[in-house]
């Protein structure tokens, strides 16, 4: 069958009685008014919803022309308008853009451009493009997406809702989870960088291991998670990669952390569960970092971080 392109775009419009239950939010104002869209402070306009969040400043939301506006109820005195109050706005605002505006479903079925071997597994409700390459005894389930380009290598198993951009690379016997999102040129399981010194020269280290990817897990384009030397390299649920990051052989990160752009995580790290960690980190090899930390860009981490809290340095 031929590809067709998907885009995201727009649903109908929406009340702001329904949107408030969409943000778990608490309404303020006309709940009939007709939400057509969303936009910055500064750009919306009359039927636009936006969100305002500290640290910017409260002067915006005297000046502001949106239709409505998610925010604290701190700040509701300051604003005549509309509202839906909430604790957290941002998380509101990302749950109203989800119902706006929801990821596109493509129509499910392979590409006549495809290659799949035959003994892969395609669920029937998946969606190959053109050009992607699904290897042997690979298994791709229901509801995942692999777009042109995409390599599966031998033995992989996709979860359900699983969606490849295009010239994703995912090496032999990689496990990954349902509902996870792998942006465009991610490579997955390549060896890691193991050399063993012998003499003037170096041994390749084979690696024999492989990654587990937990659920609900993104990982950015460009980024590379390699392959454990003997044991697996683990991605816990719900772990969020930016672009440009590499995850070295045998890491190990924990549930829900969070790691920004150009950060770099050497082999047989353990990084606990939700930590946030900022762009431009660097982290040095067999070292563990424990629940909750938060560590500022450009930090170098090079010994254990025991205790939850704010580092930088």
């Amino acid at each position: 069958m031929a590809g067709k392109a998907v885009s995201r775009s727009a649903t109908t419009s929406a009340s702001l009685a329904e949107l408030a239950q969409v943000a778990r939010a608490e309404l303020r104002g006309d709940g009939h008014f007709q939400i057509l869209g969303v936009a910055p402070l500064e750009a919306a306009g009359p039927h636009d919803l936006s969100f305002f969040q500290p640290p910017r400043s409260p002067q915006i939301l005297a000046e502001t022309r949106a239709g409505a506006l998610i925010l604290r109820e701190q700040e509701l005195s300051l604003y005549e308008g509309n509202a839906l109050v909430s604790r957290n706005p941002y998380a509101s605002f990302a749950r109203v853009l989800q119902h706006l505006y929801p990821a596109p479903r493509p129509a499910p079925g392979v590409d006549e451009g495809a290659w799949i071997a035959v003994d892969a597994h395609i669920h029937p409700a998946a969606r190959i493009e053109a050009g992607v390459r699904v290897a042997s005894g690979a298994v791709v389930e229901d509801g995942c997406w692999l777009e042109t380009g995409v390599v599966v290598g031998a033995g992989v198993r996709l979860g359900a809702g699983c969606h490849l951009f295009p010239g994703v690379k995912v090496y032999a016997g990689v496990q990954i989870g349902p509902n996870c999102s792998i942006h465009a040129n991610a490579v997955i399981g390549a060896d890691g960088f193991g050399f063993a010194p012998d003499g003037d020269a170096y041994l390749k280290i084979p690696h024999i291991g492989g990654v587990r990817i937990g659920r609900d897990v993104e990982i950015g384009a460009n980024s590379c998670i390699d392959r454990g030397v003997m044991a697996d390299t683990v991605i816990g649920d719900g772990v969020k990669i930016d672009n440009l990051v590499q995850i070295g052989h045998n890491v190990r990160i924990g549930e829900h952390t969070v790691i920004a752009g150009q950060t770099g995580v050497s082999g047989s790290t353990t990084i606990g569960a939700h930590c946030r960690i900022g762009g431009q980190v660097g982290f040095a090899g067999h070292i563990r970092i424990a629940d909750g930390c938060i560590i500022a860009g450009q930090s170098a981490i090079t010994h254990d971080l025991r205790t939850p809290g704010v580092y930088s340095g």
